[in-house]
């Protein structure tokens, strides 16, 4: 087993909550932001969570989940991990591939748990690197200067007004379909090293 981790070997993904989403107090329910770049960042639309990263915010060993429903956090991945330092291990169950050829392979991957999360393979479709059968992921808080950066940015500002709705003080039934968020996929390995700012 390794007893480190080359920084070079590693990929991450900025994960920053979105302002403008009520507050929950749930970490499924929430929404976020994110980009491996801050250029990224700015443009993707909003996403939930996966079970796989929930999971891994949830056991993270220093309590990480109140920090991440405020501000978000950051994903950190790597083909060749360890227990060592709160990785956990996420191997490919299925990989698919599009007939479209300028759509990039993704692939679900699944812990030993059964909690899951896809990736999609990036950049240019054949001089892009695959992706492996296996990725250790782990999570670690948000950076301060990726929090002020979201703070100078308005990533983190919430709507001009604030409404209050029956629901905060009462539970009704839900009435039709709530809007449906997509789920994060997250970047697979890449030749290009990234920084976010």
């Amino acid at each position: 087993m390794r007893r480190g981790i080359d920084d070079r070997k590693i990929w991450s993904l900025t994960v920053i909550r979105d302002g403008k989403q009520d507050y929950t107090h749930v970490l499924c329910d929430a929404n976020f932001k994110y980009g491996r770049t801050a250029e990224e960042l700015s443009v993707f639309d909003v996403k939930r969570l996966p079970s796989g990263l929930i999971q891994l915010v949830e056991e993270h060993p220093f309590n990480l989940y109140e920090e991440a429903l405020e501000t978000g956090f950051v994903v950190e991945m790597t083909k060749y991990g360890s227990k060592m330092g709160g990785w956990m291990k996420f191997t490919a169950a299925i990989k698919m591939t599009s007939l479209n050829p300028l759509e990039s392979p993704r692939g679900l991957y699944s812990n030993e748990i059964g909690s899951t999360i896809q990736f999609m393979r990036v950049g240019c479709p054949n001089d892009s690197t695959k992706l492996p059968n296996v990725i250790w992921i782990r999570v670690k808080e948000l950076p301060l200067n990726y929090l002020a950066w979201a703070c100078d940015n308005g990533v983190l500002t919430g709507a001009d007004s604030y409404q209050m709705k029956l629901d905060a003080w009462t539970d009704l039934p839900l009435l039709g379909n709530p809007e449906q968020i997509p789920t994060l996929i997250l970047p697979g390995p890449s030749d290009n090293v990234l920084q976010f700012l």
